[in-house]
């Protein structure tokens, strides 16, 4: 089989995963439609409404039921961008750190081989001007005596 085809099917099989993921949640906003649009439903729902505007003790009953189910909610995603925010950060200072000990390492290490060539560089050349004033005043001396 061919990579161009497996890929092929392999984005085939996803589609059809994803096709089905949608038709399951549109048939169950169906009926979670149908069910919201039963005589019996809604007439509950327009009773609660009703006990809601005249009862102060079950709008303050609701109110807390309600947020006591949200706050853990809203804690959980305040928790995840924090912990978010904090490992970007974290990840661009240890990211900062490995760059700077790389960037000493990297610049010790070439001042190191810079220094040592020239070091070596200037040995070579005084050992050569010192062989070569060294020739040169030993001929003239030989010139001199003959």
């Amino acid at each position: 089989m061919s990579k161009h085809r497996h890929i092929v099917l392999f984005q085939t099989q996803n589609d059809n995963i994803y096709d089905s993921i949608i038709m399951y949640y549109e048939e169950r906003a169906k009926k979670c439609q149908t069910f919201l649009q039963h005589p019996n439903v809604r007439k509950f729902i327009l009773r609660f409404k009703e006990q809601l505007a005249h009862n102060p003790f079950l709008q303050v009953a609701t109110c807390t039921a309600l947020a006591s189910l949200l706050v853990p909610i809203f804690l959980f995603i305040i928790f995840g961008i924090v912990s978010a925010v904090f490992v970007f950060i974290g990840f661009m200072i240890v990211q900062g750190t490995i760059l700077a000990i790389g960037a000493s390492i990297l610049s010790c290490v070439l001042f190191c081989i810079i220094s040592t060539i020239i070091m070596v560089g200037l040995f070579i050349l005084c050992v050569y001007y010192t062989l070569y004033y060294t020739n040169r005043a030993f001929n003239l001396l030989v010139s001199k005596i003959e």
